[in-house]
C-alpha cells in the first residue's frame, strides 16, 4: 500500500503551510496522510456507492474488529469521492486533547485555510479546550467554504478524556459543508441521538464481510486461485473477514482443496496459530527475528530499526517486507516511516518476553533521544519501566509541555514517575509538578509535590549539589509564598544564582523579590526589581514572566494615583499578553483586570466589561497555591465591580481573596488592603437580588457546560459530588436569570465568560 497527501497539492496562494513554531505540538506528518488504492485491491462498489449516496448525511461510523478493511474502505471510498478528503489517523497519543486538535486544524487547513483564531487558541498557554478552541473549529468547519470529508481513522483510541469529549462537540455541532467519518474497532462517540433522526450512515462487519464473489476476487488478487467449493469453504469458516482469507491466500498461494482447513475465522488463538504455522514458518530465521524485534515500535525506519535490532541494513528489510506484503503500512510517501498491521503487530510482540520487550524498548529510547524525538523517547522509555529515563526526559519536556498547554499529559508523565519512587532519586520532578500545579489552579496537588520535593531534596540520593534542582525549588519557594511574603523575599534573594547565563531563572527570582518587596512597603527595591526583570526578559519570548513584571510594575504605579504610567505599562503588559498567546495563563488575571481598571478610569464602561471577562475566565486558577497574584487580582476586579456599582459581585470577590489569605495569611499589605475594602464594602446597602458575578467554583463548571457530559460526568471529571455540581448549576441559573443549560451557555457568552 503506497500512501499520498491528505488533500491535494496546494496551489500558489493556497493556505499557506504553518511552521513549526507556530503550532503547540510537532505535526507529525505520517497521521495526516491517506493511503491510496494499490493495484490489486479489490473494490467494493456497492459500499462505496452507499457511501457517495449519503452525501448530504452529517456522520459515518465504520465500525469492526481488526482486520475488515475498514481503512481500504475509507481509501476507497477518497478515490471516488469528488470532494477533498482530510485524513488523521489516531493513535494513543491524541488523547492529549492539544495534539488531537493541533492535527485536525492542520489537515483541514491544508484543503482550505482556517481564521487565525483557531491556531491562536491551539497556541494560548493554559487553553479552556471546551471553551475556546473546540469552538473555534467546529465554527470553522461549520462555514467551510468548500464540501469536505474530515476522516478520523483507528478513533477506538480514544479514551474518556478532554480529548473524546472535544470529538463529540466537533461531531454534534451543526454543519453544512462537512461530512465527518469515524472508523474503528469500536467508536466512543455516542451517536444514538443523531441515529435516531437519520444522520448517520453506519457500516459495521457484517456489511464489510466479503459475500463469495469479492472472497474469491480477493484470493486471486494475493495469488491464490480456488475453486467455487474452497471460496464458499473458506468463506463460511472465515465469516468473509478479509484478514483471514488474506492471511490464506499467503499461506496458500496454490489453495490445495481442503485448504483453510485449520483456519476458524476470528477466534485469536487459532488466528495465531495459523499466523505461526502458515506464515512465519515460510519466513528466514533472520526475517522472523527482525519482524519480531521490531514489533515494539509503533512506527519504524531504517536506523531506528537498525538502533533496536543492532545490526545495518533495515532500511532494504522493509522495503521488501513491504513489497511482499508482509502486513507493514507506509506513513508517508518517501519511503522513510512505516507501521504494521495492529492484528500481526499484536501477534509478533505476544512472541517476546518482557525481560526483551524492555530491553529493545530502552534501545528505542535512546535513539530518539539522541534524534531530538524527546516525547517519543520518553513514551518507549516509559513503556519500557525505565523510571529514572523517564524522570529525565520529563524534567527537560516540563517547561514547553506547560507552555503548549498540554499539563494534562505533563501531569501523567510525573505521576507516573511518582508511583514508581522515581521522585526519591530525581526530586526536581516533584518541583517541577508543583510548579504547575500551582499555575493551573490545584492548590491541594501544588502543596502535595512541594512537600514531596522539600522532603527529598536534601536526600542522600538526590544528589544535594544538584543546582538544577536548587533554582526549581526556589522558584516553587518564592511562588507558592507558603511561609509568607517576608520568608519569600530571603528565599528568592538567598539563592547564589549571580544571574550567569547558566541560571535561566534569574528574571524570575528578581520579579519574585520586586512582588516580595512590594508588599513589604519598599517601593523602591520594588521598582529597581521590576525594571531588571522587565529588560532581562524582553525579547526572550517568555511572554508569562514578562507581562507580569509589567503588570506588578503597574500595580505599584495604581497605589500612587500615576494613572499615565499605570496604563502605560498596562498597554504594554497586554500586547505581550496578546502576542505571546498567554491569555489563558494565570499571570494574565492581574493583567486583564489592571486593564479593566485603567478602561474605568478612562470612563469606557464598555471596555472595562470586556476586559473583567477575560480576568473572570481565570478566576479558577486564582488559588492560594500562588497566594499574592490570587488576592492581587481579586481585589483588582472588587474594585472594577465598585465602579460598575455591582457592590455584590465585589463582595463575591473580596470573599474568595479571604479564603486565600486564610490559607496564606501573611501576605503583608495585601491583608491590609482586603480588609480596607471589606469595610467599605460594609458601609455600602445591600444590592437589590442577586450578583451575576460567579464564584471561582462555579466558573470551574462552566466551561465544561458546553460539553456533552452529564450533570454525573462533570462531577467525576471535577472529582466533586453530583450533589456539588447539582448546587453550582444551579446557582448560576439564579444569578444568570436563566432556567437550563442551554440558556446558561448563551448567557455566558454574552458576558463573554466562555467563547462566542
Amino acid at each position: 500500500m503506497v500512501v499520498r497527501p491528505a488533500a491535494p497539492p496546494v496551489p500558489a496562494g493556497g493556505p499557506r503551510r504553518r511552521t513549526s513554531d507556530e503550532l503547540p505540538v510537532e505535526v507529525l506528518e505520517s497521521k495526516l496522510y491517506a493511503p491510496t488504492v494499490r493495484p490489486g485491491v479489490v473494490p467494493r462498489p456497492q459500499l462505496v456507492a452507499r457511501l457517495r449516496a449519503a452525501r448530504q448525511v452529517p456522520t459515518v461510523a465504520v465500525v469492526a474488529p481488526a482486520g475488515y478493511g475498514k481503512t481500504t474502505l475509507l481509501a476507497l471510498w477518497a478515490a471516488a469521492d469528488d470532494r477533498p478528503f482530510a485524513w488523521l489517523s489516531v493513535d494513543p497519543h491524541d488523547n492529549d486533547p492539544i495534539v488531537l486538535l493541533t492535527h485536525l486544524a492542520v489537515a483541514l487547513h491544508r484543503i482550505s485555510p482556517l481564521p487565525d483564531a483557531v491556531f491562536d487558541a491551539l497556541r494560548t498557554n493554559g487553553i479552556s479546550v471546551p471553551g475556546t478552541a473546540v469552538p473555534r473549529i467546529s465554527s470553522a468547519l461549520a462555514g467551510f467554504p468548500r464540501e469536505v470529508v474530515l476522516v478520523l481513522d483507528d478513533v477506538h483510541h480514544l479514551r474518556d478524556g478532554p480529548s473524546l469529549d472535544a470529538l463529540i462537540a466537533l461531531v454534534g455541532h451543526p454543519r453544512t459543508t462537512s461530512q465527518i467519518a469515524l472508523a474503528g474497532r469500536g467508536v466512543p462517540v455516542p451517536l444514538a441521538r443523531q441515529r435516531a433522526q437519520g444522520r448517520v450512515l453506519d457500516i459495521s462487519a457484517d456489511g464489510l464481510a466479503f459475500p463469495a464473489d469479492g472472497a474469491r476476487a480477493l484470493l486471486r488478487a494475493a495469488g491464490a486461485d480456488p475453486t467455487d467449493e474452497e471460496v464458499v469453504a473458506l468463506v463460511g469458516r472465515t465469516e468473509g473477514w478479509a484478514a483471514g482469507l488474506y492471511l490464506a491466500a499467503l499461506a496458500h498461494g496454490d489453495m490445495p482443496t481442503g485448504a483453510g482447513g485449520g483456519f476458524m475465522g476470528r477466534d485469536d488463538r487459532l488466528v495465531t496459530d495459523y499466523l505461526q504455522s502458515e506464515l512465519l514458518a515460510r519466513l528466514p530465521p533472520r526475517d522472523v527475528t527482525f519482524l519480531t524485534r521490531t514489533a515494539v515500535l509503533e512506527r519504524l525506519s531504517g536506523p531506528l530499526c537498525d538502533a533496536v535490532i543492532g545490526q545495518p541494513g533495515s532500511t532494504a528489510v522493509l522495503e521488501r517486507l513491504q513489497r511482499d506484503n508482509l502486513f507493514l503500512v507506509p506513513l508517508d510517501g518517501q519511503g522513510r516511516w512505516y507501521r504494521y498491521h495492529a492484528l500481526f503487530q499484536d501477534f509478533l510482540r505476544a512472541r517476546l518476553d518482557r525481560d526483551h520487550v524492555r530491553e529493545l524498548l530502552r534501545r528505542a529510547a535512546d535513539w530518539c533521544q539522541a534524534d531530538g524525538q524527546l516525547e517519543p523517547a520518553l513514551l518507549y522509555a516509559r513503556d519500557a519501566e525505565d523510571v529514572d529515563g523517564v524522570a529525565r526526559i520529563a524534567s527537560v519536556l516540563a517547561q514547553p509541555m506547560y507552555a503548549a498547554g498540554r499539563s494534562e499529559t505533563l501531569m501523567t508523565w510525573l505521576d507516573w514517575v511518582d508511583e514508581r519512587g522515581g521522585v526519591q532519586a530525581r526530586p526536581v520532578i516533584a518541583a517541577l509538578a508543583a510548579y504547575v500545579c500551582a499555575l493551573t489552579g490545584r492548590p491541594a496537588a501544588a502543596d502535595r509535590w512541594a512537600d514531596l520535593a522539600e522532603h527529598w531534596a536534601g536526600g542522600p540520593e538526590a544528589a544535594g549539589g544538584d543546582r538544577h534542582l536548587a533554582m526549581w525549588l526556589t522558584n516553587l519557594r518564592g511562588t507558592m509564598c507558603r511561609n509568607g511574603v517576608e520568608q519569600m523575599r530571603r528565599d528568592v534573594d538567598a539563592f547564589a544564582g549571580g544571574g550567569s547565563a547558566a541560571d535561566s531563572e534569574y528574571p524570575a527570582r528578581l520579579l519574585l523579590s520586586g512582588i516580595a518587596n512590594l508588599h513589604l512597603g519598599d517601593d523602591e527595591t520594588a521598582e529597581d526589581r521590576f525594571r531588571d526583570a522587565t529588560e532581562l526578559l524582553d525579547g526572550t519570548g517568555r511572554a508569562p514572566l514578562l507581562s507580569s513584571a509589567l503588570a506588578h510594575h503597574a500595580l505599584l504605579y495604581r497605589s500612587r494615583g500615576d494613572w499615565d504610567t499605570t496604563a502605560a505599562l498596562v498597554d504594554r503588559a497586554l500586547s505581550v499578553t496578546r502576542r505571546g498567546h498567554c491569555e489563558a495563563h494565570v499571570t494574565s488575571a492581574l493583567v486583564f483586570a489592571l486593564a479593566a481598571r485603567v478602561a474605568l478610569h478612562r470612563g469606557d464602561p464598555t471596555l472595562t466589561r470586556a476586559h473583567l471577562a477575560d480576568a473572570q475566565r481565570l478566576r479558577p486558577l486564582l488559588t492560594h497555591a500562588i497566594p499574592f497574584l490570587a488576592v492581587e487580582a481579586l481585589l483588582e476586579l472588587a474594585e472594577v465591580s465598585l465602579g460598575l456599582a455591582d457592590p455584590a459581585g465585589a463582595r463575591v470577590l473580596v470573599r474568595d481573596a479571604e479564603a486565600v489569605l486564610r490559607r496564606r495569611p501573611d501576605l503583608g499589605a495585601l491583608g491590609e488592603r482586603t480588609d480596607e475594602l471589606r469595610r467599605r464594602l460594609g458601609s455600602l446597602p445591600a444590592a437589590a437580588g442577586d450578583t451575576a458575578t460567579l464564584t471561582s467554583a462555579e466558573l470551574r463548571v462552566l466551561p465544561l457546560l458546553l460539553t456533552h457530559l452529564t450533570l454525573a460526568g462533570i462531577a467525576d471529571r471535577l472529582f466533586l459530588s453530583r450533589h456539588t455540581v447539582k448546587s453550582q448549576i444551579w446557582s448560576m441559573y439564579q444569578k444568570l436569570d436563566v432556567h437550563n443549560r442551554e440558556q446558561v451557555v448563551v448567557r455566558a457568552r454574552e458576558l463573554g465568560l466562555v467563547e462566542a
